[in-house]
């Protein structure tokens, strides 16, 4: 009888020795913490695993979640270069090398006779890991630098692709790609809840409730449903830590934080037609609230999505340096903003998605941002 996803992917982890967890570049609260959920579970497993995420820096708002710090930003020996030498007709008496100049020398000394250049063979170990999951990513790419340094080993090694966005490409020789789940935590918990006895404890579930709550806006959003919120039960009931997910997720603004909200608040336009809510930040915004971060600008969003229901897009613009502009947009699911916005080459998934703009100055970049948006849906 053929295999569901689900246990295909449970044999293959059992078959695994060394796991490699990926979450695309820039991810979401959700991402980080369902990447650091399964690598909890892997590691009750008994499996060697690593959460890795191309030039990842840890959000402060992310840094209360267990085992956070276990996220690196790179990927270094995937695979041994091997020079191997026959020693059947003449033994190694010394071995010693010397790195000058860009170049590595290695001295051999025989206890008698002489090596051969025939006695030599070249060749690469395997590669380190032996099961790729990529969470939370709608194709490669999104994986960034990860991705486009490292692309002979996600060739060659099999990829258990982890998803609930519409627009992922079915990219992995495992699909678990469930459009109905609020999150990819969700399909984690679904996915691991079976794999073994007590597989759930307070730190894994504190994670993957994490990703549930940020997704869902702490429930607040269209996409909440029944099992969505018999999942958020289960995993309370496991010793998630629910009152300290609100606490650093929504109630630990800075004053910097809230002067930012007021003041994009206080420039915010409508599009009722194509209801569409925007706002726009200056460098001088910036400067008068005393936030930097684009954290405080993703919050923006965050409390928007929340409080304009009857808004279906929204966008903040900003501005990033003199002549450069950055747009973050959220859309529902049924709007593509990459392919929109695609020759702005935008990144991250397409119901939200980052752009940069050159324009001539703020109001030029909110002119192009807007036009181009309102062009693509009188289209359709």
């Amino acid at each position: 009888m053929m295999l569901s996803p689900k246990e295909q992917i449970y044999e293959n982890v059992k078959k695994s020795q060394n796991i490699l967890i990926c979450i695309p570049k820039d991810p979401t609260t959700d991402a980080v913490a369902a990447g650091l959920a399964l690598f909890s579970v892997l590691e009750k497993l008994d499996k060697k695993a690593k959460v890795v995420c191309s030039e990842f820096t840890l959000p402060p708002h992310n840094q209360f979640l267990p085992k956070s710090k276990e996220i690196v930003s790179d990927l270094t020996s995937l695979r041994k270069f091997i020079i191997s030498l026959d020693v059947s007709r003449t033994k190694v008496e010394e071995l010693s090398y010397d790195i000058k100049n860009d170049q590595l020398d290695i001295y051999i000394t025989p206890k008698d006779g002489t090596f051969r250049d025939k006695d030599v063979r070249l060749s690469s170990s395997d590669f380190e890991y032996d099961l790729i999951f990529v969470l939370d990513a709608p194709d490669l790419d999104t994986l960034g630098k990860l991705y486009e340094n490292n692309t002979e080993f996600f060739y060659h090694t099999p990829i258990i692709n982890i998803d609930h966005n519409p627009a992922n490409d079915n990219f992995g020789q495992i699909n678990l790609v469930d459009l109905t789940a609020t999150s990819s935590s969700e399909i984690i918990f679904e996915l691991v809840k079976d794999w073994k006895e007590d597989i759930l404890d307070e730190y894994n579930a504190t994670s993957l409730l994490a990703g549930i709550i940020s997704k869902t806006k702490s429930f607040q959003t269209s996409s909440v449903t029944p099992r969505s919120l018999a999942i958020a039960s289960h995993l309370i009931s496991s010793g998630a830590r629910r009152e300290e997910i609100i606490r650093h997720l929504y109630q630990t603004k800075s004053v910097e934080t809230l002067k930012l909200w007021g003041r994009a608040l206080a420039k915010l336009k409508q599009d009722k037609d194509n209801k569409i809510v925007w706002s726009v930040l200056s460098v001088d915004d910036f400067a008068k609230s005393g936030s930097y971060s684009e954290e405080d600008v993703l919050s923006v969003i965050d409390e928007l999505i929340i409080d304009a229901p009857d808004a279906e897009i929204i966008i903040i613009l900003y501005e990033q340096t003199k002549g450069d502009y950055r747009a973050i947009i959220s859309t529902p699911s049924t709007i593509d903003a990459l392919m929109i916005f695609k020759e702005y080459s935008p990144v991250g998934t397409k119901d939200f998605t980052r752009i940069t703009v050159q324009a001539a100055d703020l109001d030029n970049a909110e002119q192009i941002v807007l036009n181009t948006i309102q062009t693509a849906l009188n289209i359709k």
